[in-house]
């Protein structure tokens, strides 16, 4: 037999918490003429298995139907399943939590303002981070497609002797691809104003012409006046 400070010493908890669970109907004790608790070595096992379903996130309410309840196993076992399903979903919540507060992360350490419009969801802006990516991949795909054209018939032609011609037409190639590639870009880009986060499209000889990073683009916002290193975003071809 086991007085209550025994039960709890031997189940690692406070001797509050074995009196707990008593009140609750979990653990049954005996009394003894001077009313002294006394715990069956039974109880030991019956404690262990209440702390055991506890830590798995069961209710008390669930962890006396499954003590008193003939062959339990199979109610823990739909239980179990549940729990499982449940806390499958929790991790995957936590999961898209993190991606969403790393790329919050990144983007205000990266611009030091909030970057943007995010009322429709920052998955929104993520997917539209990643299109942005492989624009500035398409880009500079393309920018070697041109270089390998005009280097390309430079070399030939100091190797070969041969025409200036090869060279002139490369290079009219060369800025006919620029040109749509540069138009094409414009299309699929806004910028947002750090002082007053207002998206919008410069006209396209503003954009051609302006001082800009890999990021951003020195641009006047239409809705503060303000000039600023605007950053650039992905958007929607623009009719």
């Amino acid at each position: 037999m086991y007085s209550s400070g025994q039960l709890a010493k031997q189940c690692h908890v406070t001797l509050r918490t074995v009196q707990y669970y008593e009140r609750q109907g979990l653990l049954v004790a005996s009394r003894t003429e001077a009313d002294r608790r006394l715990y069956a070595k039974d109880q030991v096992t019956r404690l262990e298995m209440i702390l055991t379903y506890k830590e798995l996130g069961f209710t008390l309410k669930d962890i006396k139907g499954l003590l008193d309840t003939p062959e339990n196993y199979k109610i823990l076992q739909l239980l179990v399943a549940q729990h499982q399903e449940q806390n499958a979903k929790e991790l995957e919540r936590a999961k898209k939590r993190a991606v969403k507060l790393d790329y919050l992360a990144k983007q205000l350490e990266k611009f030091q303002v909030f970057p943007g419009n995010f009322t429709k969801g920052i998955e929104f802006e993520m997917e539209k981070t990643k299109k942005l990516h492989q624009l500035h991949w398409q880009m500079i795909g393309i920018g070697l497609v041109i270089d390998v054209i005009l280097w390309g018939s430079i070399i030939y032609v100091f190797l070969n002797h041969g025409s200036w011609w090869l060279v002139a037409g490369a290079l009219v190639i060369s800025v006919v691809i620029a040109t749509a590639l540069v138009y094409y870009v414009w299309q699929h880009t806004a910028y947002i104003c750090p002082n007053c986060q207002h998206q919008f499209r410069p006209g396209l000889k503003a954009y051609f012409w302006s001082a800009h990073t890999p990021s951003t683009r020195k641009l006047v916002c239409p809705n503060c006046s303000q000039k600023n290193f605007c950053i650039e975003v992905y958007a929607d071809k623009q009719a």
